[in-house]
């Protein structure tokens, strides 16, 4: 590894983001082609190959997907499995081990890369501000990019991924009244916000979903006691995996129960609520339903008419979801317990205000089901309505930069990013925008199937190909 840039031949590509998807191509770029180019892999935190996910050492938190699917290399199924074999015997294809574990693994395996393949990587820290093709950059007329980072420092490449990541959630309306109020924790990652609340005063969590209840596993790490409300429109929670989950299978054909189907929304739910009751009356799971139509989501969403796209985010995401995006069966039964003892409820309903009552919050919430309105008196709220994808709303300087010279175009309905089937961004103009890249969760958008590993992992190869075909005669 080096820190110094050197001059040469080899093509440049600039990897914005040094999380998962950052981390991932720079691995499959080493991997296909060592010598062929020079990677930058740019990121502003202090550690590369971790992201939001894996930046934590709490090992209370765990990976919601087995071990045995958790494999950083879509061509090598076992990679993860055989890391954890040095880590722990016990682990096997079937463990749910924490995210701080798989953080190590993912820096592991691009410093392994870099060690067998003998690649040009340089490792920047530091954030950048702006992306341009250099003909657009004041003063240049060369081919290829400027990237320039917040410390003035500019760098030269052919090609630039974004792979940027999640954006922090949006204040709900009622939130938005708060300001400044210390009270009020907009960020659900900043766990050093959330161990400064008081450890006496119940803690309302807006937000149910795998970030909220990692932020109630935090809240009650060395309590018993202290009250969590998990706060939510429809009150639902995420379902568990089973105990001994299947082994992860190849992709099969296209599902039978689907392929004579009419192109809509509704038709594609009647039909795996079908299957699902089927499978439950023969004594088999539901589970396997879901999981089996993980390689065909992306086509199914490519497929609906947008319209039943919208509906979908509308009525049936949030049931999607808790079926879909499953916690591991020890942060599950964790959970159960916490609800039957009391220690954490879940209230459906929606938040209509908030009330100050000296360093205190008052919660006033409308149930779902009606009846009177409740008055909940607590120390913090935290914010957990998950990741804002909404490109128009973020001021992220670099968007903001690409967004206000119409290099990227946002999606009709707010997921993300538009891309071609290349990942090349498409500008403002519909045109792909030749030679920047976009990977991540954003790529819902085009996907929809595509904030898991399982995915990622596939479309960080596909990426790098890609790349190589561009940039290397003969490449892959």
């Amino acid at each position: 590894m080096s820190n110094e840039l050197t001059t040469g031949d080899r093509a440049t590509v600039a990897v914005v983001g040094a999380g998962f998807c950052g981390t991932l191509t720079a691995i499959h770029l080493l991997r296909l082609a060592p010598a062929a180019v020079r990677i930058l892999l740019i990121e502003r935190r202090s550690r590369m190959g971790r992201g939001l996910a894996y930046h934590t050492w709490d090992d209370n938190l765990l990976l919601n997907v087995p071990a045995g699917n958790m494999s950083a290399l879509p061509d090598e199924p076992g990679h993860f499995v055989e890391y954890l074999r040095n880590v722990d015997p016990a682990f096997n294809a079937g463990s749910f081990v924490s995210r701080r574990i798989y953080g190590d693994y993912v820096e592991a395996t691009l410093h392994r890369a870099e060690q067998l393949r003998g690649g040009e990587l340089h490792r920047i820290h530091g954030e950048v501000v702006a992306v341009r093709p250099k003909g657009q950059d004041p003063g240049t007329r060369q081919p290829g990019f400027s990237v320039r980072l917040d410390d003035g420092r500019a760098l030269d490449a052919d090609r630039v991924v974004l792979a940027l990541g999640h954006f922090a959630p949006r204040d709900p309306a009622p939130a938005a009244t708060l300001g400044g109020t210390a009270a009020y924790i907009a960020n659900s990652w900043d766990f050093d916000a959330i161990d400064r609340t008081e450890a006496g005063l119940p803690v309302a969590v807006v937000g149910a979903g795998h970030t909220g209840i990692d932020v109630a596993f935090r809240l009650t790490r060395n309590s018993d006691s202290r009250k969590v409300y998990l706060l939510s429109r429809r009150g639902l929670l995420p379902h568990g995996h089973r105990f001994a989950p299947k082994a992860p299978q190849p992709a099969s054909g296209y599902p039978a129960y689907l392929r004579e189907l009419p192109n809509t929304l509704l038709a594609h739910v009647h039909a795996i609520r079908a299957e699902s009751r089927k499978r439950l009356e023969a004594g088999e799971d539901w589970r396997d339903v879901i999981n089996e139509l993980r390689a065909h989501t992306p086509a199914i969403w490519e497929r609906l008419p947008i319209a039943d796209r919208a509906k979908f985010l509308r009525r049936v995401a949030p049931y999607w979801d808790i079926h879909r995006h499953r916690l591991a069966p020890a942060a599950f039964l964790r959970l159960e317990q916490m609800l039957q003892s009391g220690q954490v409820e879940s209230i459906a309903g929606r938040v209509q205000a908030y009330e100050q009552d000296g360093a205190r919050l008052v919660v006033i919430l409308r149930p779902r089901q009606g009846g009177p309105t409740r008055r909940l008196v607590v120390g913090a709220v935290v914010n957990c309505t998950g990741p804002n994808y909404d490109v128009a709303s973020l001021r992220y300087p670099l968007l903001v930069q690409l967004r206000e010279e119409g290099w990227i175009r946002q999606d009709a309905l707010q997921l993300g990013l538009e891309v071609d089937a290349d990942y090349r961004l498409l500008a403002e103009d519909g045109r792909g925008a030749s030679g920047l890249f976009y990977i991540g969760p954003m790529l819902k958008a085009r996907y929809w199937e595509s904030i898991a590993v399982p995915e990622l992992r596939v479309h960080a190869a596909k990426l790098a190909a890609t790349l190589l075909r561009e940039l290397v005669p003969g490449g892959a």
